[in-house]
């Protein structure tokens, strides 16, 4: 991808993908990277996620670093050296790191301040990764030198599943790994409510202040030890065609998210979405515009941000009256008070005045003709840490991002990992009710973490950023094919994955931001929005299930009336192919085809397919593929 045209295409921004370097003594490999240690392995097989070294601010946004210096050696052994700054040369980092072919590796970080350095969180994280991890043994090891014998959440646990650790011990099948720690008291939490595929350790504990000051030099320490022996598997391109069969479940439906500021200029392109989940407040002085945008949709659900210093009743009743006036009768709604759009832990503090749950009377009372919802407006986190009683409300719900902890390419793909448990978790807690997710998106929606979302005038890969620019790239297009494939076998009876327009917008829509390959370019839609048509057309469809494709594919699909139809993606940066069972009609969205698909909404009803049972997939490029397919 040196043509910087087709890089933008992908990934929406001019800013380089970060480096990741395959590093490999004996039977240890990782990768490496100025910013952590990534896929820990021992003879192929994955013990550690990841060791980084974040420094994170007061709204749990990480400091970006400045390299001073950097020194690496890699032959019998591996050793780095790096000299970093964060907040404006305020704190200064020394990191060594030394790995050997005995499956030791060992890393040592000093931070020194000058003057008093405040930060959230400042240190080594050490991530565990969910995949022959979740739900097995586990040894940990106390500061007073005591040992417990526990094992590692199967669902997804809303607080601290072990504290007080100096050191861990667990495998992964043959192999097995011990973690020891120096400097800090250290404690685990469950990532995946955030959809982190990982488990991390961390310091320091969450019993501390959120923000406090570094004011003298901090050392840390991680040694890590891997072992074991066994025959090694790998994940090698797939060369038998892929099967297509029947599920018992139906596509999930689509809607539309919606809020103030989110409305197109013009007139919206046909979707076939049929849904929309409008978000919005009493005092908003749009509230009719969207109302009136709302009336041409099927079903309206309603999701109410209370003032905390409003009543509640009469709060929903200004809303009521003005949807009413424009002829809206909502679906389904949830409301919650604006302090619930934070994040509490499951201990408390909890905010003062009617909780999620005691709001449930009121809210039916306004919306007499509605479905009740539960839960949250923000994340699975939110949601886990306040479960709502469900012999009182009617569904559950919650929004998705993957941008809580980090923002790099790998991570945002490796979200995807954990979406399975997280729905696996929430329909555990729905107890029978419908499932229903919120904007499930790359970027941040809003912040339960910190005072805002951040700030991202540059159209970087931003953590806890509202505006991404993946999501107008190829990348963004294939990311929502990812989220549409974990469903199955799902509980999850609806999404939305992206707006009319706005930040998570379907259609270009001037910015006091830079959109690479946007700007001035006259471009109807972005490539999301032909995944978003698709899916519409798909839902509520008999499901289909694509078995047997190649690591890093993902695929999508239900019979319809006429056809079996696909998408089949692919979420990395390298070529793959795919074979069907027979030969279908195939239209592929890649850097070739951006121009024209982005030019006009009616490119996927219109462009010309190719007959073939050989499909090749180029980097995040999603294939729509008609045909049909007997399952065996």
């Amino acid at each position: 991808m040196a043509n910087a045209d087709a890089f933008v295409v992908i990934y929406g921004t001019t800013e380089p993908v970060q480096k990741l370097h395959q590093i490999s003594v004996g039977s240890l490999s990782f990768l490496y990277s100025q910013d952590g240690l990534r896929r820990i392995s021992w003879q192929g097989t994955e013990l550690v996620r990841a060791i980084a070294w974040p420094i994170r601010d007061e709204n749990w946004g990480t400091y970006p670093a400045v390299i001073v210096d950097e020194r690496v050696e890699h032959g019998d052994r591996f050793e780095a050296r790096l000299r970093f700054t964060v907040g404006d040369e305020r704190l200064e980092c020394d990191l060594a790191i030394r790995a050997t072919a005995s499956g030791e590796l060992a890393a040592d970080l000093t931070m020194t301040p000058r003057g008093a350095f405040s930060t959230n969180r400042a240190g080594f994280t050490v991530l565990h990764p969910i995949k022959g991890v979740a739900g097995q043994p586990l040894r940990v090891t106390h500061p007073d030198g005591s040992v417990e014998e526990t094992s590692f959440p199967e669902r997804i646990q809303p607080d601290q599943p072990v504290k007080n650790i100096r050191g861990l011990a667990y495998s992964v099948g043959a192999r097995s790994v011990e973690i020891g720690f120096e400097g800090e008291i250290f404690e685990m939490e469950d990532q995946r409510n955030w959809s982190d595929a990982s488990y991390k350790t961390y310091c320091v504990p969450l019993v501390h202040p959120f923000t406090y000051d570094i004011v003298e030099p901090v050392r840390q320490s991680v040694r890590i030890t891997l072992s074991g022996s066994g025959r090694i598997g790998s994940e090698g391109a797939q060369s038998d065609p892929v099967s297509v069969n029947a599920t018992s479940r139906a596509a999930p439906k689509i809607g539309l998210a919606l809020e103030s500021g989110w409305l197109p200029s013009g007139a919206m392109p046909e979707l076939g979405a049929s849904a929309i989940l409008l978000r919005t407040a009493p005092d908003a002085d749009d509230l009719p515009q969207l109302a009136r945008f709302c009336a041409d949709f099927d079903e309206v659900d309603l999701e109410i941000v209370l003032p905390d210093d409003l009543p509640v009743s009469a709060g929903l009743a200004k809303v009521a009256t003005a949807l009413a006036a424009e002829g809206v009768a909502p679906s389904r709604v949830i409301a919650l008070r604006e302090a619930y759009l934070g994040s509490h832990q499951p201990a408390g503090p909890w905010p003062e005045g009617l909780t999620p749950n005691e709001m449930f009377g009121a809210v039916r009372t306004a919306f007499p003709g509605a479905l009740v919802g539960g839960g949250m407006m923000t994340n699975f986190t939110e949601l886990n840490r306040c479960r709502p009683d469900t012999t009182r409300c009617d569904y559950l719900t919650h929004g998705l991002t993957p941008l809580v902890h980090a923002g790099d390419d790998l991570s945002v793909l490796e979200t995807l990992e954990a979406l399975p448990q997280i729905f696996a978790s929430a329909g555990a807690l729905a107890h029978g009710r419908p499932y229903r997710l919120g904007l499930a998106s790359i970027g941040m929606r809003t912040n339960p973490y910190g005072a805002a979302v951040a700030d991202n005038p540059a159209q970087i890969r931003r953590t806890m950023a509202r505006v991404d620019p993946r999501h107008r790239g190829l990348f963004g297009a294939a990311f929502a094919a990812g989220i549409l494939a974990t469903t199955e076998g799902s509980t999850v009876e609806a999404l939305c994955l992206a707006a009319p327009a706005g930040p998570f917008g379907l259609i270009p829509e001037p910015a006091a931001y830079p959109q690479a390959g946007y700007d001035g370019e006259g471009r109807a839609v972005y490539p999301l929005f032909h995944v978003v048509s698709e899916a519409c057309n798909l839902a509520g469809h008999p499901r289909l299930s694509v078995e047997g494709l190649p690591h890093g594919t993902v695929g999508f699909g239900a019979q319809t009336r006429d056809a079996h139809r696909l998408m089949l993606a692919n979420l990395s940066d390298e070529q793959c192919a795919v074979t069907l069972p027979v030969r279908a009609f195939v239209l592929r969205l890649d850097a070739g085809t951006f121009d024209d698909a982005t030019r006009t909404a009616d490119w996927l009803a219109t462009a010309p397919r190719t007959q073939t049972a050989d499909i090749e997939l180029p980097p995040f490029s999603v294939a729509f593929v008609e045909g049909t397919f007997s399952s065996d």
